[in-house]
């Protein structure tokens, strides 16, 4: 199948990323395959074993194995009248190198069966053993995610909370304040919970509702003092009661 739309939400947005970004730099890709189901991985894998043409896959559909059957997958083709495989100019490393700065797993880099039009979610690694352990199947899989123009705001998965905005995107590896309260997400974009972040040089703790805290807290049984910004105070601070009893820095 040849529509990214089928994809996890987050990887349609990567793919509309990275085909922008490709194009940016001279780049004309589109996106390729997407979306496989069993029966359509089970004939690639016969390709150059029961049927003809060259091994391109290591993946039976039978097992589940490739990412293209979880949704998490999709290839590009050159799109410039130079032959869509053509990788003279280095073309399909410059658009890896793209994939990769945006977070994707590239099959070029992989040591067995390299395939440089691939591109997938970097979450469960390169193998989809860890997606497998989840999951019964990719339809049980495809349950959990959150589509259409909806899906906006707060988004919770098996691995944390993220926030989608209106266009699609989400912000990563980065502050972002969200209807009053400051939260940090991660590489992947999902928001850190209840653990520590050093940024500029100043350490912040994001709470249990993934909220930057301020004011005096006890994390692991120590007792911390975080001004207004939400830095965490070093060296001899005095606190005071004001005439409510309230804590003041």
């Amino acid at each position: 199948m040849k529509d990214i739309t089928l994809c996890h939400p987050r990887l349609q947005v990567l793919a509309a990323s990275m085909v922008e970004e490709c194009r940016k730099q001279g780049l004309a890709v589109k996106i390729g395959e997407t979306l496989r189901t069993r029966a359509e991985q089970d004939a690639l894998y016969a390709q150059g074993r029961t049927k003809p043409g060259s091994i391109v896959t290591n993946a039976p559909g039978s097992s589940y194995s490739s990412f293209h059957q979880w949704g998490t997958a999709f290839d590009i083709y050159r799109n410039d009248g130079q032959g869509a495989y053509n990788e003279s100019g280095g073309f399909f490393e410059k658009a890896g190198a793209v994939g990769v700065s945006l977070g994707l797993i590239w099959g070029g880099n992989w040591k067995s069966i390299v395939d440089k039009p691939h591109f997938q979610l970097a979450d469960w690694g390169s193998s989809t053993e860890g997606i497998k352990r989840l999951y019964k199947d990719p339809a049980e899989f495809m349950k959990t995610w959150v589509t259409g123009k909806a899906a906006t705001g707060w988004i919770e998965d098996v691995y944390g909370r993220w926030y989608r905005h209106d266009d699609g995107s989400y912000t990563k590896n980065d502050w972002e304040k969200i209807d009053g309260k400051w939260y940090w997400f991660n590489e992947s974009g999902y928001a850190y919970r209840s653990q520590w972040v050093l940024s500029k040089e100043k350490w912040y703790y994001l709470g249990e509702d993934n909220a930057m805290v301020t004011g005096l807290q006890v994390v692991d049984n120590n007792a911390y003092y975080f001004d207004g910004t939400g830095a965490m105070a070093t060296g001899k601070i005095t606190l005071e009661t004001d005439e409510r009893g309230a804590l003041r820095g």
